[in-house]
């Protein structure tokens, strides 16, 4: 019912610390979407008032609701003639509150050119009795209250509405997923009395921190370590390998380190060598999940971060692997499939190797190793990249039938890293591996790294 979430390691922690607290209210800076506030009710109740804070349409929304204040939101006429079906579902607070937890999901599509947006908007509006009494009912048992809401600048509340002696908890979006960006579509469709806030340059994030320290008793979690308050570290939470960890400062209590433990399995077929040429048979190997995440790390960049594909394959060449990918099921279109992953071997002498990877992920028995993992027909494939130049040099000239669908400069909406970010699409099955590796050869294997010229 509530968007995101925070590690269960890091609820862990704030339970743990807020035991050995005073006796008095608890304030929580950036309330995002109350998990930390949740915590607190499961160890308290309702013996020790609880208060939060946030700037965001959605968390305004949720934090007012759950101290018992109104919710000020009213349907911008500019909007009616598309949303005014919503009106009625907006009569009390409860109603109004799903509503705007709802629109999250579907006001992205409100406004846009497009079957496809069209088509999202009309389901929506079909099974919206349904969904808005089902969303009603979870809100109306819902046990988490607030003592109070404040809708501003965390440093205004932290400096002229926490007291001095009070327990503060914060997890503050310092390098965020677009934190106020993301609900922007509840900003354009209805009109509420937004707070004022400042921009939050690196001197208001060390402010912030400073805060956060300057009173007795608090738990305050960073995306990045802090040297000056090693002494203070409370816990590292990295749930996920190469995820963010979470540095878990405090001013006092436990310790406690949680570190990912993935499965990870060796691939029993040698890897092609530095110098090896490329053998004349390509085949396609299905991998587990241990296997697939033995050598992601191993070749993968550490940038992008880890998930459960829906298949994933090895590629090898006379036996020796050469590289692997891994799909996705489909994410818009029906009959196409999403390539989450795919890469070579980093050591080979061939300069265009992940283009062959590419290749044999889009063959005829690739398509048919989908098309049983789905139960369902899938004719093409589509993924993303990330890179700093305007086209990729792996999925870009050179694949047949590859094209590149969309270019955008997401900043920090992308990777984080990287200035372009790359919508590719293929079809699934024009050519069988001995066709992708026989016209690999001819178009890029000549293409070898000059230190392995001879």
């Amino acid at each position: 019912m509530f968007h995101g979430s925070i590690p269960a390691p890091l609820r862990s922690i704030i339970y743990e610390h807020a035991g050995a607290w005073p006796e008095t209210g608890i304030y929580v800076g950036c309330s995002g979407n109350f998990t930390i506030e949740r915590v607190l009710h499961s160890r308290f109740g309702k013996t020790r008032p609880v208060h939060g804070n946030d700037i965001t349409a959605y968390s305004c929304a949720l934090g007012w609701f759950l101290a018992g204040d109104e919710l000020p939101y009213e349907l911008r006429p500019e909007y009616e003639d598309e949303l005014g079906w919503v009106r009625p579902y907006c009569e009390d607070r409860t109603d109004r509150l799903a509503t705007l937890m709802l629109g999250t999901r579907f006001l992205q599509y409100v406004g846009k050119e497009g079957t496809y947006y069209r088509r999202m908007l009309d389901a929506t509006r079909a099974q919206w009795p349904r969904m808005h009494e089902r969303t009603v009912t979870k809100l109306r048992a819902l046990e988490t209250s607030l003592g109070s809401f404040y809708a501003g600048d965390v440093r205004a509340y932290l400096h002229d509405e926490v007291p001095d002696e009070a327990p503060v908890v914060m997890f503050p979006p310092f390098y965020s997923g677009d934190y106020t960006s993301q609900f922007a579509s509840i900003d354009a469709a209805f009109d509420w009395p937004e707070p004022e806030f400042g921009e939050l340059t690196e001197d208001g994030k060390e402010e912030i921190i400073g805060q956060v320290q300057d009173r007795p008793n608090w738990v305050l979690g960073l995306h990045i370590e802090r040297p000056d308050l090693r002494h203070r570290l409370a816990g590292v939470v990295q749930t996920a390998n190469r995820g963010l960890p979470i540095y878990v400062y405090a001013a006092g209590g436990p310790k406690r380190i949680v570190r990912p433990r993935q499965p990870v399995e060796a691939i029993p077929m040698p890897k092609i060598g530095v110098d090896d040429d490329l053998g004349d048979r390509m085949t396609l190997h299905i991998l587990t999940g241990g296997q697939f995440a033995g050598i992601r790390s191993q070749f993968m960049s550490k940038t992008i971060k880890p998930g459960s594909p829906l298949l994933a394959c090895g590629v090898a060449v006379d036996g020796k692997l050469i590289g692997a990918f891994a799909y996705l099921p489909p994410k818009f279109d029906p009959a196409t499939a999403y390539l989450m992953s795919d890469f070579p071997v980093s050591w080979t002498k061939y300069r265009r190797l992940a283009k062959l990877i590419v290749m044999a992920a889009s063959t005829k028995e690739a398509q048919l190793l989908l098309q049983r993992s789905l139960s369902k027909r899938l004719t093409g494939w589509s993924t993303t990249a990330f890179t700093d130049r305007p086209n990729s040099a792996k999925y870009g000239r050179g694949i047949p039938g590859v094209k590149l669908h969309k270019r955008s400069e997401p900043g920090d909406k992308g990777d984080g890293i990287h200035r372009y970010q790359l919508q590719y699409d293929g079809p699934l099955g024009r050519y069988d591996l001995a066709e992708a590796l026989a016209l690999w050869k001819r178009k890029h294997g000549s293409d070898i790294k000059k230190d392995s010229a001879r």
